[in-house]
Protein backbone atom coordinates (compact mmCIF):
# COMPACT_ATOMS: atom_id res chain seq x y z
CA UNK A 1 0.00 0.00 0.00
CA UNK A 2 1.32 3.39 -0.68
CA UNK A 3 2.60 5.20 2.46
CA UNK A 4 0.70 8.34 1.98
CA UNK A 5 -2.21 6.98 1.42
CA UNK A 6 -1.32 5.04 4.63
CA UNK A 7 -0.68 7.74 6.29
CA UNK A 8 -3.43 9.85 5.07
CA UNK A 9 -6.08 6.81 6.61
CA UNK A 10 -4.73 6.69 9.77
CA UNK A 11 -5.02 10.48 9.87
CA UNK A 12 -8.44 10.55 9.47
CA UNK A 13 -9.63 7.88 10.96
CA UNK A 14 -7.76 9.50 14.30
CA UNK A 15 -9.01 13.01 13.55
CA UNK A 16 -12.78 11.43 13.14
CA UNK A 17 -12.39 10.03 16.54
CA UNK A 18 -10.86 12.57 18.04
CA UNK A 19 -14.15 15.00 16.72
CA UNK A 20 -16.19 12.15 18.16
CA UNK A 21 -14.65 12.16 21.46
CA UNK A 22 -15.33 15.69 22.05
CA UNK A 23 -19.29 15.13 21.35
CA UNK A 24 -22.05 15.37 24.18
CA UNK A 25 -23.94 12.08 23.24
CA UNK A 26 -22.26 9.22 25.02
CA UNK A 27 -22.65 6.76 21.51
CA UNK A 28 -20.85 9.29 19.60
CA UNK A 29 -17.74 9.36 22.30
CA UNK A 30 -17.77 5.11 22.63
CA UNK A 31 -17.73 5.21 18.70
CA UNK A 32 -14.67 7.65 18.74
CA UNK A 33 -12.85 5.81 20.95
CA UNK A 34 -13.90 3.10 18.90
CA UNK A 35 -12.52 4.63 16.08
CA UNK A 36 -9.35 5.96 17.14
CA UNK A 37 -8.32 2.33 18.39
CA UNK A 38 -8.83 1.02 14.88
CA UNK A 39 -6.46 4.07 13.61
CA UNK A 40 -3.76 2.87 16.32
CA UNK A 41 -4.38 -0.61 15.03
CA UNK A 42 -4.03 0.25 11.61
CA UNK A 43 -0.57 2.39 12.15
CA UNK A 44 0.94 -0.20 14.19
CA UNK A 45 0.34 -3.28 11.60
CA UNK A 46 1.88 -0.88 8.41
CA UNK A 47 5.26 -0.57 10.94
CA UNK A 48 5.11 -3.97 10.62
CA UNK A 49 6.46 -4.21 7.18
CA UNK A 50 10.03 -4.82 6.66
CA UNK A 51 11.06 -2.27 3.56
CA UNK A 52 14.02 -4.15 2.46
CA UNK A 53 12.46 -7.08 2.15
CA UNK A 54 15.75 -9.11 3.10
CA UNK A 55 14.48 -10.13 6.66
CA UNK A 56 11.21 -12.38 6.43
CA UNK A 57 9.22 -14.29 9.14
CA UNK A 58 8.01 -16.63 6.87
CA UNK A 59 9.17 -18.10 3.29
CA UNK A 60 7.79 -20.61 0.91
CA UNK A 61 8.97 -24.31 0.69
CA UNK A 62 10.91 -23.94 -2.85
CA UNK A 63 12.50 -20.60 -0.40
CA UNK A 64 13.23 -22.77 2.40
CA UNK A 65 14.84 -25.74 0.58
CA UNK A 66 17.09 -23.60 -1.32
CA UNK A 67 18.20 -21.34 1.44
CA UNK A 68 19.46 -24.46 3.34
CA UNK A 69 21.27 -25.61 0.36
CA UNK A 70 22.89 -22.01 -0.21
CA UNK A 71 23.32 -21.65 3.48
CA UNK A 72 21.62 -18.36 3.50
CA UNK A 73 19.15 -18.87 6.15
CA UNK A 74 19.96 -18.86 9.85
CA UNK A 75 18.35 -18.96 13.91
CA UNK A 76 18.19 -15.83 15.48
CA UNK A 77 21.85 -14.87 16.59
CA UNK A 78 20.86 -11.08 17.83
CA UNK A 79 24.70 -10.43 18.79
CA UNK A 80 24.94 -11.09 14.30
CA UNK A 81 22.30 -9.07 13.64
CA UNK A 82 20.19 -11.74 12.49
CA UNK A 83 16.35 -11.35 13.56
CA UNK A 84 14.92 -14.04 11.39
CA UNK A 85 15.27 -16.35 8.41
CA UNK A 86 17.46 -14.48 5.18
CA UNK A 87 16.65 -14.53 2.23
CA UNK A 88 17.86 -12.89 -0.86
CA UNK A 89 14.84 -12.33 -2.49
CA UNK A 90 13.88 -8.78 -3.06
CA UNK A 91 10.71 -9.09 -4.80
CA UNK A 92 8.06 -10.44 -1.97
CA UNK A 93 7.03 -7.90 0.52
CA UNK A 94 6.82 -9.59 4.09
CA UNK A 95 5.03 -8.58 7.24
CA UNK A 96 5.81 -9.26 10.55
CA UNK A 97 3.56 -11.36 12.19
CA UNK A 98 4.59 -10.69 15.84
CA UNK A 99 3.13 -6.83 14.83
CA UNK A 100 -0.03 -8.70 13.51
CA UNK A 101 -0.70 -11.00 16.85
CA UNK A 102 -0.54 -8.30 18.94
CA UNK A 103 -2.94 -5.99 17.12
CA UNK A 104 -5.43 -8.86 17.02
CA UNK A 105 -4.76 -9.38 21.18
CA UNK A 106 -5.68 -5.63 21.11
CA UNK A 107 -9.10 -5.62 18.65
CA UNK A 108 -10.12 -8.38 21.43
CA UNK A 109 -9.53 -6.15 24.32
CA UNK A 110 -11.02 -3.68 22.60
CA UNK A 111 -13.94 -5.25 21.83
CA UNK A 112 -14.56 -6.52 25.14
CA UNK A 113 -13.89 -3.06 26.76
CA UNK A 114 -16.52 -1.72 24.28
CA UNK A 115 -19.18 -3.94 25.74
CA UNK A 116 -18.08 -2.72 28.83
CA UNK A 117 -18.55 0.26 28.13
CA UNK A 118 -21.78 -0.07 25.91
CA UNK A 119 -23.45 -1.92 29.05
CA UNK A 120 -22.77 0.89 31.57
CA UNK A 121 -24.12 3.67 28.90
CA UNK A 122 -27.14 1.13 28.92
CA UNK A 123 -27.44 1.66 32.35
CA UNK A 124 -27.42 5.55 32.80
CA UNK A 125 -29.71 5.53 30.18
CA UNK A 126 -32.43 3.19 32.10
CA UNK A 127 -31.23 4.67 35.17
CA UNK A 128 -31.48 8.77 34.36
CA UNK A 129 -33.40 8.72 30.72
CA UNK A 130 -30.58 10.07 29.02
CA UNK A 131 -26.89 9.82 27.58
CA UNK A 132 -26.33 13.39 26.86
CA UNK A 133 -23.53 14.46 29.29
CA UNK A 134 -24.34 17.68 29.65
CA UNK A 135 -27.29 16.68 30.71
CA UNK A 136 -25.84 13.83 33.20
CA UNK A 137 -23.98 17.19 34.11
CA UNK A 138 -26.78 18.82 35.96
CA UNK A 139 -28.72 15.83 36.74
CA UNK A 140 -26.11 14.50 39.25
CA UNK A 141 -25.79 17.83 40.58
Amino acid sequence: MNNTLLALTVSLLFGIGTFLIFRRDMMKVIIGFGIISHSINLYIVAGGVFSDGTLVPILEHQQAVEGLNQGLIYNDNLAAGIIGPITTNPYTAFVDPLVQALVLTAIVIGLATTAFILTLAYRINEEYGTIDVGELRRLWG
